[in-house]
């Protein structure tokens, strides 16, 4: 036994003894930092972007260079994640981006590798790509046959038929009814659209070049593909909603898809066919109206695909589930953009021209705080049911219209309309939109190119500030819809 135990004693420290005569080379870590003067960078798409950085290290002439831009995705995919582009490999960048504009931010990683040690080092930077048409006012043109899309710029140039310039092929019935710009606050970031009937395309963030159908927004197209409008009634309500041929269609899974699924199910045997327009707060994931039945109906939330009935309530403003009245617009009223304390709905009688004004509170309950809020009928406002639109303003209850070439402005508490503004006799009014305290309002004299857009600033009273335009753009044709291009 001892023998056993002096041998392994003499194995144990011959190999202690023994010396590794491997041939390995050792490096010095040369630990590298690239700095910048700004990590995120705004350019105009086909601009030259010029980024310089200052490299430190032991060894900088060793250094090789990349730098990669992501997630570059196919804007006609809704389904594609994006990929890593490497679209440099200089020390410094000093090129053209011809990257698609968005809203959004590109990440710009500049990786600097030692050619030695094989160790990456890496710089975060952020690129935002614009273009002409990344903000500003997108005109939904009418023409003799066809339609068409123009264009007016944050500093008032216009850009004259733009859809009709980059897609020379594929004309816009004159069927055209609508023009969305939303920024879906989802996986699919900022959506621009046109629909008309039967159908809609997506339109391209950089030139408004048709990308898809808007059949493909969905995993399944519509049984009625009729597109009349997208809502993403506030932050804290699900959606957005795209409203389709009465039905109404949610992205299919909470945060989690770019595509829609299928329609919502009808609470009960009788069906539903929403009108075009949605309300949405704290309380209900968003509240619509079945036209063909006279009712509010509201989405649950969450996972739900289903709409619901409101229960049956006798204490509140009006009944939820008897408004027998055809929805002329429902939008947001006082409060915060993200959170609106009412939204307002104007209905009209089917069997005469009479209209009324029905507030709810998408916050509220059916106690403390009734979602039925109040109902009145529209009085000494002249031809209220004619107007192109509705506004309401955030501040103050009072509501603008148009009806020839007078725009009006409608005291919720007075219970009266009165004229704001008013254009010469020819002028007459076609479409207007309130934002940020400033009326864009459209009006078309019946002459080719007769189409002009005026700014008409608010004052707190309601009145347009000076009883006098800011801004007057002339040139189009008859204008239909305005909507103010988000991304």
């Amino acid at each position: 036994m001892k023998h056993i135990i002096y041998f392994l004693l003499a194995v144990f420290f011959l190999s202690a003894c023994y010396k590794d005569k491997g041939n390995y080379d050792y490096h010095t870590i040369n630990d590298i930092t690239a700095t910048t003067p700004k990590d995120s960078f705004r350019i105009g798409q086909f601009d030259t972007l010029r980024i310089y950085p200052a490299i430190a290290g032991a060894d900088t002439n060793r250094l090789s260079f990349e730098w990669r831009v992501y997630p570059v995705s196919d804007p006609s995919d809704p389904l594609d994640p994006g990929r890593i582009d490497v679209i440099s490999r200089g020390r410094n960048f000093n090129q053209a981006i011809t990257l698609r504009p968005t809203a959004n931010y590109y990440n710009l990683d500049f990786v600097v590798k030692d050619t030695v040690t094989g160790v990456s080092y890496f710089k975060h930077l952020y690129v935002q790509v614009t273009t002409a048409f990344q903000t500003g006012w997108m005109l939904l043109e009418q023409k003799q046959g066809n339609a068409d899309i123009s264009f007016i710029s944050p500093d008032y140039i216009a850009y004259y038929g733009v859809y009709s310039a980059v897609n020379p092929g594929n004309p816009l019935p004159a069927s055209v009814r609508n023009l969305v710009s939303i920024n879906t606050l989802s996986l699919i970031g900022t959506l621009n659209m046109v629909y008309f009937d039967g159908g809609g395309y997506t339109l391209d963030n950089t030139s408004l070049q048709v990308l898809a159908d808007y059949t493909r927004l969905f995993y399944e197209p519509p049984a009625v593909v009729q597109p009349y409008n997208m809502i993403k009634p506030s932050f804290y309500s699900y959606g957005p909603y795209a409203l389709c041929g009465g039905k109404v269609y949610a992205l299919n899974g909470l945060f989690a898809s770019k595509l829609f699924g299928t329609a919502f199910t009808q609470p009960d045997n009788q069906g539903y066919t929403v009108a075009p327009f949605a309300a949405g707060g704290s309380s209900f994931g968003a509240i619509f109206f079945d036209q063909a039945h006279h009712r509010f109906l509201y989405d649950g939330g969450g996972t739900s695909t289903s709409l619901k009935t409101f229960p049956q309530n006798t204490t509140m403003a009006y009944d939820l589930n008897k408004v027998q009245k055809k929805m002329l617009t429902m939008k947001a009223g006082l409060g915060l953009d993200f959170l609106p304390t009412n939204w307002y709905a104007v209905f009209k009688n089917e069997a005469n021209d009479s209209c009324f004004l029905y507030t709810l509170n998408a916050n509220g309950n059916f106690t403390t705080t009734p979602v039925a809020a109040g109902m009145q009928p529209i009085l000494n406002s002249p031809d209220v049911f004619r107007s192109p639109d509705y506004l309401f303003s955030n501040t103050i209850r009072q509501m603008y219209y148009a009806a020839d070439n007078r725009l009006y402005v409608y005291d919720m508490a007075a219970n009266q309309s009165r004229i704001v503004y008013q254009f010469p006799a020819r002028e007459q009014i076609t479409a207007l939109r309130l934002m940020n305290g400033v009326i864009t309002l459209a009006t078309w004299n019946g002459q080719p190119g007769g189409g002009t857009v005026y700014y008409l600033p608010v004052a707190a009273t309601g009145d347009i500030s000076g009883n006098a335009y800011t801004q007057k753009v002339t040139g189009f044709e008859k204008i239909i819809a305005v909507t103010y291009k988000v991304g």
